[in-house]
């Protein structure tokens, strides 16, 4: 679908998410309260503008929500794992890396015939966003991996808290992969919809 966007289009589609992904950061919007669980839905404009626009406007959403996790982290940490976010190995190099992921998959899932796109959708967008939470928690631990060890060991009960957040980090990534995976399949339903009637229109 991305081939028959024009370059306007892709640049606009581009600044719209990026946008959007800016207004989610500085507001609780980007943030879904699930009893004990907080849910981000901040991955989505990443991947609408990777099946939208492709890979370039990807990869430059995917920066901006990098850059606002940095920055999120800079001036609102919420958590003893924020600081670490001020590295940009862990805040912008993982979205880079997880737009491309989606870009890759999304362009694997359109080599299989007669696949409606708006399946291929729904899986590039939960598997995606799966890749999404092992990169960035990938990275944290690549980076500092023996400051978690021994903000984590030091007795049986920081062990057990740190069952609980792997505990926590596993049920949340299965929430934003679900919650990615309706909001891209109604998109490219609704877009769909639209191109359908419009070419009914047409032939009319």
């Amino acid at each position: 679908m991305e081939n028959n966007i024009s370059l306007a289009r892709k640049i606009a589609l581009t600044g719209a998410f990026s946008a959007l992904v800016v207004v989610l950061s500085v507001t609780p919007l980007g943030f879904i309260s699930i009893g004990a669980a907080s849910v981000t839905i901040l991955q989505i404009p990443v991947i609408l503008a990777v099946l939208l626009g492709g890979l370039p406007s990807g990869v430059f959403t995917g920066a901006v929500f990098g850059v606002m996790s940095l920055i999120n982290a800079s001036l609102r940490p919420s958590g003893p794992l924020d600081p670490m976010f001020l590295n940009p190995l862990c805040s912008i190099l993982p979205r880079i890396l997880f737009a491309v992921c989606a870009w890759g998959l999304w362009r694997l899932l359109k080599l299989i015939p007669k696949l409606p796109k708006t399946i291929s959708a729904g899986v590039t967008a939960f598997v995606s966003t799966l890749i999404h939470t092992v990169l960035v928690m990938g990275s944290l631990y690549m980076v500092f991996g023996k400051d978690i060890k021994e903000l984590f060991s030091s007795d049986e009960v920081i062990v057990d808290s740190f069952k609980a957040l792997l505990a926590l980090v596993v049920s949340n990534a299965l929430f934003e992969a679900i919650a990615s995976t309706v909001v891209c399949v109604l998109v490219f339903a609704g877009l769909y919809i639209s191109e359908k009637r419009k070419s009914k229109l047409s032939r009319q």
